[in-house]
């Protein structure tokens, strides 16, 4: 047994005094990237995430911004004294134990967050070991982009113990949340962006805290699983409805194999209504009509309510309807499904109503009237609904040199990425991530999982890759804040889908620039801007439930620009540009 014994282990209440002293404390001081940002690496990261986005390639290319945290890494040999800041080990990456303390994603039992370690890191850490804490996760990453990193910028940084949690426990085990915060700048002190970090110190499950907490690792103090959805997304769901609800972590490997979601409900097939059934299965929505009096019914019957013939036959529906009643289901909770969702009775254009799940604008947003279109959506294997989409703007096909107009509700189509050892292996490699638990699956399974999983900052990739796709390749990324839920393992495929739940004219800050067109007598230089601002609510999905959710912050530049402006002036390319489209920026690639 490492560590204190029992009896000298201190009480909770006096331990959780002890680790809120170190809020505010120092992890790393004066770290610096290994390696000045650099066209292999971007490469290798737009390889690994399949991330075609122009703007990261050529000249004048830029870093994807999801990269900020894989700059500070010190990679396989970790940081030398002249990276970390700190003395001559402290940095050094410790060989992995087997143990089962390492965590993913650069967090083991004993290296700071970001490379190189301070004392009162490992006296923190020491703290938690000593009572029993010996387990870690990585369970949030959110990350503010503040300007773009471009090749040749060198990077420095420093991360504090930002807030340590009271004792939670969660669906691994009993443990404590430690927050850091990592403040990145480039030379000359000028700030590009912070990277917060969160992960739980834990003990599993099954053992016992030497402070005499109880094994169970429920949460009964009001606080969420580990890894439970943060933002839910609203109408994944029944005849479509609600989201899966899954516990679990990304790093739940480290002590389990994950858990999986409660199943929804199946329907009632009978003699009666199994023509129906097996229409939904041919993704038809057919209705019945009465062959004597050709009235149409729905539901389907055994006999005509007007006639009382028994003959009948089908004709199918168009897909475009309204919504004629709805509601918003709240409470009770139920297992398979994340309140608040909508259901609504929907008018066919053929006169006949069918009640389903209401999608494409958040639930509070629905209301009677709202034209709607039908589409069906595979809740899992053996189960497909029909739902309808609350008709919008015209949907999002993926990258393109514009960045493509947006509005509240207007959802993403689906992207599927199967989860193949390579892309793991690969997006650990290039995130500079080389825990073992993410390339050996030997040492993974002697560490509690049933295979390598995929680190955060290859989903926190994915996620940026998925939106810039949507919004086109002007859209600049401002924040990713995710969270994770159940492992993503070989063999898998995560659908990740996207839903814009605010678009406002409000200007990002610091600006979005661009490459300027200047006027007579001017020199070239970046020139600010105008965007819309939007959030995109993320949720990725697999056979296990919700590997990721997330809210992402996005600059949507607009034509009205400063450049536009002094090209008018200066009677350059781009004068009379119309307002209020969003369009690309002035200057071509390399503003990003």
């Amino acid at each position: 047994m490492r560590g204190k014994s029992p009896a000298m282990s201190p009480p909770e209440g006096d331990l959780y005094e002890r680790l809120k002293g170190y809020e505010g404390r120092v992890a790393v001081a004066g770290g610096a990237g290994k390696d000045p940002v650099n066209p292999p690496m971007i490469r290798h990261w737009c390889e690994a995430m399949g991330d075609t986005n122009p703007a990261y390639q050529g000249p004048g290319a830029v870093a994807p911004p999801t990269m900020l945290q894989a700059w500070t890494l010190g990679g396989l040999s970790g940081h030398g004294p002249a990276d970390s800041g700190e003395e001559a080990d402290s940095g050094q990456r410790v060989d992995s134990k087997q143990d089962g303390r390492d965590g993913p994603d650069g967090q083991d039992g004993r290296d700071g967050p970001d490379g190189g370690r301070s004392a009162a890191w490992q006296q923190l850490l020491g703290l938690l070991d000593g009572a029993g804490y010996t387990s870690v996760v990585a369970t949030d990453c959110e990350q503010e982009y503040r300007r773009p990193l471009r090749p040749g910028d060198r990077i420095t940084f420093d991360t504090v113990i930002e807030s340590v949690s009271e004792r939670k426990r969660t669906k691994l085990g009993t443990g404590h949340f430690i927050t850091t915060r990592m403040d990145v700048r480039v030379a000359g002190g000028e700030p590009v962006g912070t990277h917060r970090f969160r992960i739980l110190k834990y003990a599993p499950g099954n053992r016992r805290p030497r402070d005499g907490s109880p094994r169970d690792g429920s949460p009964r103090d009001g606080s969420p699983g580990v890894g439970s959805p943060g933002v839910g997304s609203p109408g994944d769901g029944i005849p479509g409805v609600g989201s899966p609800r899954v516990g679990g972590s990304e790093a739940s490997t480290a002590g389990t194999s994950g858990e999986r979601g409660a199943r929804r409900p199946r329907p009632v097939v009978n003699r009666d209504n199994a023509g129906f059934w097996d229409g939904v299965a041919e993704r038809r929505l057919l209705i019945q009509r009465c062959t004597a009096c050709g009235r149409l019914r729905f539901p389907w019957l055994p006999g005509c309510n007007d006639c009382g013939s028994d003959a009948w036959d089908t004709v199918e529906a168009g897909g475009t309807g309204s919504v004629y009643s709805y509601v918003v289901m709240h409470h009770p909770p139920f297992p398979a499904f994340d309140p608040p969702y909508a259901v609504g009775l929907i008018e066919l254009a053929e006169g006949v109503r069918i009640v389903a799940g209401v999608t494409g604008v958040p639930p509070d947003e629905v209301r009677i009237g709202m034209p709607v279109e039908l589409e069906f959506t595979s809740f899992e294997e053996d189960l497909t609904l029909p739902v309808f989409r609350v008709v919008t703007a015209p949907g999002m096909k993926g990258n393109s040199e514009n960045t493509r107009e947006s509005r509240t509700g207007d959802e993403f189509p689906p992207l599927e990425i199967p989860i193949t050892r390579t892309l793991i292996v690969s997006g650990a490699v290039a995130s500079r991530d080389f825990q073992d638990v993410h390339h050996d699956a030997e040492s993974a399974r002697r560490k509690g999982s049933p295979d390598i999983f995929m680190n955060i900052l290859t989903t926190n990739g994915l996620v940026g890759r998925y939106v810039t796709d949507c919004l086109g390749e002007r859209a600049e990324l401002r924040k990713v804040a995710i969270r994770l839920g159940v492992p993503n393992y070989p063999g898998d495929t995560m659908v990740l889908r996207g839903t814009v739940v605010s678009v406002t004219d409000a200007t990002p800050e610091p600006p979005v620039t661009r490459p300027g067109l200047p006027g007579p007598g001017q020199e070239p230089g970046p020139v600010a801007v105008k965007c819309r601002t939007a959030q995109v609510r993320i949720v990725g999905t697999n056979t296990l439930g919700h590997h990721v959710t997330g809210l992402v912050t996005v600059a949507l530049p607009t034509t009205e620009t400063a450049a536009d402006k002094g090209a008018e002036a200066g009677g350059g390319a781009g004068a009379g540009a119309g307002a209020g489209r969003l369009v690309p920026g002035v200057g071509g690639g390399g503003g990003r």
